[in-house]
């Protein structure tokens, strides 16, 4: 069972204060997806096709929307999932690109070493909450009631994660992101799409349908047991439909040749995952990684690691 909205509510000005929660200490938001999705996402059928994905920058979830998919449902075990997607969304359907980032960015923005100051801005709240307010009213709540009780960059600093890439990365990353073109086409597709929520634990979760696409980001990387990637994979496998795809992990700097080495997470060890998930007979798809783009380096992939049911 989720937690009520005023629990959510009270946790975040609590956190953004600096006092006791009651929910301990969950992942924060991340601003934006510390992945290459448009390197991976034209490797996944999303047209009319129906996905289960994880992912608190809510990036996974608008990027698939642009490629044609309606049917999404969005798992995460942080509850303010839910409001940062619904804000982001308004702030499409709002604000022209440049705008948008000026709202949503905060590190190394809008140079290097510096850090926004105008990172969730009165003036283009004042835009957003209208829109807002009529998509989700709920969400309308949360944010309403801490940008008027809450310093903007500690709410920034204390509900967000500062793992944020620069713009170029980010723009580079997200396909909704490449050029006003495609923001725009972005925030006419957007507005008709209401994602399914579910605020609980991957491990522990029990679906009630099957999915043609399964993405479960980076959990993998922080995986520690081996077992534990067998588990997640048992269990969500079985909500594919046929022909679907898991996405199992996302891989950082990986391809099939690179050597594993002992301080790295076990999802690393290829040799003992595929050993490992024999069963399933998974496989690696590489492409342009974040490190690739960070250095302009050709040798820096990332990876990919997929199971498709026949």
């Amino acid at each position: 069972m989720g937690q009520s909205f005023s629990v959510i509510m009270s946790n975040a000005i609590n956190r953004c204060n600096c006092l006791k929660v009651e929910d301990g200490m969950l992942q924060s938001i991340y601003p934006f997806t510390t992945e290459n999705i448009s390197r991976y996402i034209d490797k996944f059928n999303l047209e009319d096709k129906s996905l289960l994905t994880v992912g608190s920058s809510g990036d996974q979830v608008i990027n698939a929307i642009l490629k044609g998919c309606k049917d999404i449902t969005l798992l995460d075990i942080n509850p303010y999932t839910k409001f940062y997607y619904y804000l982001k969304v308004a702030s499409i359907i709002t604000l022209d690109l440049d705008e948008f980032m000026r709202f949503l960015r905060y590190k190394d923005y809008p140079k290097v070493f510096v850090d926004n100051k105008e990172v969730f801005n009165i003036e283009s709240w004042n835009k957003i909450k209208i829109v807002l307010r009529l998509i989700d009213y709920e969400t309308y709540l949360f944010w309403d009631e801490l940008f008027q009780t809450i310093k903007p960059v500690k709410i920034r600093n204390r509900l967000f994660s500062l793992d944020e890439y620069n713009s170029n990365i980010i723009s580079n990353c997200n396909p909704y992101l490449k050029s006003q073109n495609i923001y725009e086409k972005t925030r006419g597709k957007v507005k008709n799409i209401r994602p399914t929520f579910i605020n609980r634990d991957i491990f522990n979760i029990e679906l009630k349908r099957e999915y043609d696409n399964i993405w479960l980001s980076n959990i993998g990387t922080t995986i520690t047991k081996e077992e534990m990637i067998r588990t997640m994979t048992d269990n969500l496998a079985k909500f594919l439909n046929k022909d679907g795809l898991l996405l199992i992990s996302y891989l950082y700097d990986t391809n099939k040749d690179t050597e594993y080495k002992n301080d790295w997470s076990i999802i690393y060890d290829l040799d003992k995952i595929f050993e490992l998930l024999k069963d399933y007979q998974p496989y690696l798809e590489t492409f342009t990684g974040i490190d690739d783009l960070k250095f302009n380096s050709n040798n820096m992939n990332d990876s990919i690691l997929v199971y498709q049911k026949h």
